[in-house]
């Protein structure tokens, strides 16, 4: 996304014909954003006891202090909490500078396809721009259209970039081994590997949200 073209979005409250409000946390919206995250764990199949939730929910309610706390952004409707995106600093960036990536952005359920997704994403770039920051980044898997077509609408561009993880289960695999061999994620002292994370919140949560949100 052109600094250009971001700057140019029009940050409203309202998307569709609901009426959505999106707004910086505050410690009382602490329960209602970790049942946000509790639906959104159980939605990808990785499932958080309560005091999990609550915790990351805290942590994202929390004001900024420093230069690289997370920027949290949460959608609202009649006061209940209907979705999420967090903001993580990065630098350097370009010419030195700081940047935002969505490193998550998630929708309820029952909020789906209402435009929720992209007040969340405008909302973010209205941010970035006005609290100095030089780029607003973010991934999404290739073949998901709809994700896709909804942040193209809000004015973003694809970047030609190749997206790479080094997981730790790759870093402790023996290197003399083939991939395939399962002796190859096997402890030494005997222990089984951890199962393999998906390859991104954001690729897994983004996506889902963002692709039933418009």
């Amino acid at each position: 996304m052109t600094n250009s073209a971001a700057r140019s979005i029009p940050h409203s409250p309202q998307a569709g014909t609901l009426d959505i409000h999106v707004r910086t946390p505050t410690p009382h919206d602490i329960a209602g954003l970790a049942a946000l995250f509790s639906e959104m764990q159980r939605h990808y199949r990785r499932p958080v006891a309560d005091r999990q939730a609550i915790e990351a929910a805290a942590l994202a309610c929390r004001p900024v202090r420093t230069t690289f706390d997370p920027r949290v952004l949460l959608a609202t409707m009649d006061d209940l909490i209907v979705g999420s995106i967090v903001l993580n600093v990065t630098f350097p960036a370009f010419e030195l500078s700081r940047s935002l990536y969505i490193r998550d952005l998630y929708v309820a359920r029952s909020m789906r396809r209402h435009g929720v997704g992209q007040a969340l994403v405008k909302a973010a770039a209205h941010l970035t721009y006005a609290q100095g920051f030089s780029a607003l980044d973010w991934t999404t898997e290739t073949g998901n259209i709809a994700a896709r077509q909804m942040y193209e609408s809000c004015g973003a561009r694809v970047l030609g970039r190749t997206y790479y993880r080094l997981a730790r289960e790759d870093m402790d695999a023996d290197p003399d081994r083939a991939p395939s061999d399962p002796d190859s994620r096997r402890d030494p002292h005997g222990r089984q590997p951890p199962p393999t994370a998906p390859c991104s919140a954001l690729d897994h949560q983004n996506d889902s949200a963002s692709h039933q949100a418009q």
